[in-house]
């Protein structure tokens, strides 16, 4: 939880260039990798403990490899886990919008599909994060603004 000197979540750009460069650029192998790292995730979700699981385990190794066995691999197991809603648009082919969505949600065991209920959304646009505000942020503003117009 925030201090009283930190912004809310929300009202916070994260970015961490040494980072991109490391990972040789925000794609996506590394994008989840990259999101871990900031301010905005859940030391506590599935992604942390599979990803340390998979650094002291080398039978695990190759689920770190590719977003696509982590992801995988995610989807097996219950609990909260953050993961890629959405990839960049390709605009004309070789260019991309370069903007991520990714998903904090917990995933429920279920037959025959499995419940998901969402709790945040944050883009990463270039190498910038930010969290998506909620729809009642959204109404609450325009109330606001509605009442002291």
């Amino acid at each position: 939880m925030a201090s009283q000197n930190e912004p809310p979540l929300d009202e916070i750009q994260w970015r961490s260039p040494v980072s991109v460069q490391q990972m040789q650029g925000i794609h996506t192998n590394s994008v989840l990798f990259y999101f871990a790292e900031s301010p905005f995730f859940d030391p506590t979700s599935n992604n942390a403990v599979l990803a340390s699981q998979a650094m002291f385990n080398p039978a695990m190794f190759h689920l770190i490899q590719t977003r696509e066995a982590f992801e995988g691999r995610l989807r097996e197991m219950s609990g909260l886990e953050f993961i890629v809603a959405q990839e960049p648009a390709e605009t004309a082919p070789g260019s991309g919008t370069g903007v991520w969505v990714i998903r904090k949600q917990t995933r429920r065991k279920r037959d025959p599909e499995d419940e998901i209920t969402i709790h945040a959304t944050y883009y990463i646009v270039g190498e910038n994060i930010y969290m998506a505000p909620t729809l009642a942020q959204i109404l609450s503003f325009r109330m606001v603004r509605c009442a002291t117009s």
